[in-house]
């Protein structure tokens, strides 16, 4: 079995080439709600669960959406920032992440058109246990600001098409 930074040297090199059909990573699943708000997310042999806390209806069962998004985000930094540690060969142990932010129920009930139904932001505190130096740190963050997908389709409007289907 390759290594992480043979697997990202073999990536990168792919990326390299430019051909989108070779670049192209698609993802795919099925959400569904059946209780007031116990939800079930399939992606191939994964399943995820998202509740609501039960102040908010739900059975407090599993994270919420926001948590979930909060989660997803700080996992897609954690695997840029490893994947690219390997091909810089900078050594990182465990990384820990804090994440916080307000959502506003005035955006969520359409109450204040000014008010947004999301985050206003987002405060990410990351720990690293690392030896490497700072200026390796410097690059290793750039390489993660530019390259986790997750963080730029926050930060970054994503075109999302709702359709109802009959």
């Amino acid at each position: 079995m390759a290594t992480l930074k043979e697997q990202m040297i073999h990536w990168r090199g792919v990326a390299r080439q430019g051909d989108p059909e070779a670049c192209r990573e698609s993802m795919a699943g099925t959400v569904r709600q059946e209780s007031p708000f116990r939800t079930e997310g399939r992606f191939g042999h994964h399943t995820i669960y998202v509740d609501e806390p039960k102040s908010f209806g739900g059975s407090d069962t599993a994270a919420n959406p926001a948590e979930v998004m909060m989660t997803g985000l700080c996992a897609s930094i954690a695997v840029t920032l490893r994947c690219h540690a390997a091909l810089l060969g900078v050594r990182i142990g465990a990384i820990e992440m804090t994440i916080a932010g307000n959502l506003d129920v005035r955006g969520f009930f359409d109450a204040d058109p000014k008010v947004r139904s999301g985050f206003k932001a987002l405060d990410i505190g990351l720990r690293l246990e690392s030896d490497a130096s700072p200026a390796q740190l410097k690059r290793l963050m750039a390489a993660v600001e530019r390259g986790c997908p997750v963080l730029d389709a926050v930060r970054e409007p994503t075109p999302v098409k709702l359709e109802l289907l009959s």
